[in-house]
């Protein structure tokens, strides 16, 4: 085997690697929560050293940010551009979804409300998850703008913010799971009016 072959290899082991780590994160998250969550218990639950984990993240709100941005697929997202403002939004909402609805309320919820105690953990969320997407979808509505679909004179940094706020709701106050048809009405019923002024041409 060439040492290029050996190198992708390894690679590839470590990508693996690291998805099991991030699972094992998951797991604890979904089990104790964030608070009691150890970087010595996601350790033992993935069978690696301590040393493998700090090498890679720096502390417990790293760790936990890379496994919801795993969760929810945002590391293999690529920003849509189907021409069509209603399909962007909803391609950008609905993303790979790896793991299930119930799966996602639990951790998020979980997340949501640690954020409020823990300025670290908020921060780093904010700045790889929540800004990440809120940045794509202003890039999704200005390409809208470009092709007349949205008015140049819309307020689309106050807007962009509706969905999110929405979800976020949801996942706090409710036992509901955020799902495709959720996320759909959320795309048609509010964030489409609110940026065009008019409810969304549904196929």
């Amino acid at each position: 085997m060439t040492p290029q072959a050996v190198a992708a290899r390894l690679r590839r082991s470590d990508v693996a690697r690291h998805a099991e780590i991030l699972d094992a994160t998951l797991g604890e998250l979904q089990e104790v929560g964030y608070d009691r969550m150890t970087m010595d218990a996601v350790a033992k639950r993935a069978g690696a050293s301590k040393a493998t984990l700090y090498r890679h993240w720096p502390n417990k709100a790293e760790l936990v940010v890379a496994a919801i941005r795993q969760m929810r697929g945002d590391g293999e997202a690529v920003l849509p551009d189907t021409g069509r403002l209603r399909e962007d939004l909803l391609a950008l909402l609905k993303g790979t979804q790896p793991h299930s609805a119930e799966d996602q309320l639990c951790v998020m919820r979980g997340m949501v409300s640690a954020c409020g105690s823990d300025a670290e953990l908020a921060t780093a969320f904010y700045e790889q998850v929540v800004e990440t997407k809120r940045s794509a979808a202003l890039e999704i509505i200005r390409r809208a703008q470009i092709r007349g679909e949205v008015s140049e004179t819309s307020d689309t940094e106050f807007l962009v913010d509706a969905a999110p706020a929405m979800l976020i709701f949801r996942h706090l106050f409710t036992s509901q799971t955020v799902d495709e048809p959720y996320l759909t009405r959320l795309v048609d019923e509010v964030w489409l009016p609110l940026l065009t002024g008019s409810a969304a041409d549904r196929p």
